[in-house]
């Protein structure tokens, strides 16, 4: 054998150590950053406008908590039209629970906790892994798009910093922005509802059928994933994004912040859903600590305080780790009982 050959099983492990290192140095860096430039619009101004009320910080996290309720029920309808039927409760059990292994680094935890859960519930732990992947891609997915439509009423200054001086002379900006972002999601429905249904019969042998033909309604026999399930569950996912743009207004008035107006809801919607969907995409971030916060940061700051900008960011990540504890403690002890055991 010669001695300057590459060892094939030493590579990808040496690569893996690699990527390792490089995921802690880029977080590293990232909170570095962001925690600068924290500090430095903290210390904008000489006296704080900050002010903290309870009672809307309360109402901030029942609603971040309410809001994950439609991607619960996307989520069952994904089960089901892979042939797994799990009770709703146990659906939603897994879905809270799962929520806590964001933390552990790699993202991958989200999905093994849920698909571990379903499969203690009786289903398949394939499917339930692959159907809680197409949820949290739909989410992440249905979020870009809303940030992406409202882009230039969230950053109004994205033109000039971008050098897309051009994007003003379109005809109907900034009104053309939304719809021509809906239209590339419309063409893009049937391609990525083609790619979930491979997959899934690939993992478990699911029928997969034309886009137009399967009901979004249960049944017991698999029917496979379509584009109208997909285009239903992505508007039913826009819903829990509104919940939690109203969960966002209600952060921005316990941080003390008196011009709130409410009209700003759908301003809300896109910046909560911009920030988490892109502390989803970095991976190297676990829960995307960091790269949510920097988002918030600089969207807010063109309609809040710095300091008040600041807070709410510092305010989100503590709502959201509150609710997802309170969800995740409550849900828990209600796990199936497996047969035989004591009553």
């Amino acid at each position: 054998m010669d001695a300057n050959a590459v060892d094939p099983e030493r590579s990808p492990s040496q690569m893996r150590k690699l990527w390792g290192v490089t995921k802690w140095l880029l977080f590293a860096a990232l909170i570095a950053a962001v925690a600068y430039r924290g500090w430095g619009l903290w210390h904008d101004v000489e006296s704080s406008d900050v002010s903290l009320h309870y009672g809307w910080l309360t109402a901030a996290i029942a609603l971040y908590i309410v809001g994950w309720v439609p991607a619960c029920l996307y989520w069952k309808w994904l089960l089901s039209a892979v042939g797994d039927h799990i009770s709703p409760f146990q659906i939603v059990r897994a879905y809270y629970c799962g929520h806590l292994g964001k933390y552990i680094p790699g993202k991958a935890g989200v999905i093994l906790i849920r698909a571990g859960m379903v499969a203690g519930a009786g289903g398949s732990f394939v499917r339930g892994g692959l159907t809680a992947g197409y949820e949290s891609l739909t989410t992440v997915a249905t979020g870009a798009a809303l940030a992406a439509m409202l882009s230039p009423w969230i950053l109004p200054d994205l033109i000039e910093r971008s050098g897309w001086e051009w994007l003003a002379a379109v005809p109907g900006y900034p009104y053309s922005v939304p719809v021509l972002v809906i239209v590339v999601c419309l063409a893009a429905l049937p391609l990525t509802a083609n790619l979930f249904a491979r997959l899934a019969r690939k993992a478990g042998g699911v029928q997969v059928i034309a886009a137009e033909s399967l009901p979004i309604t249960d049944s017991p026999t698999a029917k496979g994933i379509s584009t109208r399930l997909l285009l239903a569950g992505s508007l039913t996912v826009v819903v829990g994004w509104c919940v939690h743009g109203l969960a966002l207004g209600c952060i921005i008035r316990g941080s003390g912040a008196t011009n709130v107006d409410w009209t700003d809801w759908p301003l809300w919607t896109a910046t909560i859903a911009a920030a988490i969907s892109g502390g989803f995409v970095a991976v190297f971030a676990p829960a995307g600590l960091g790269i949510r916060e920097l988002i918030l940061v600089e969207t807010l700051k063109h309609h809040v305080s710095p300091q008040q900008a600041v807070a709410v960011a510092v305010l989100l990540r503590l709502v959201s780790l509150t609710g997802e504890l309170t969800a995740a403690a409550g849900l828990w002890p209600f796990g199936v009982k497996k047969k035989g055991a004591a009553a």
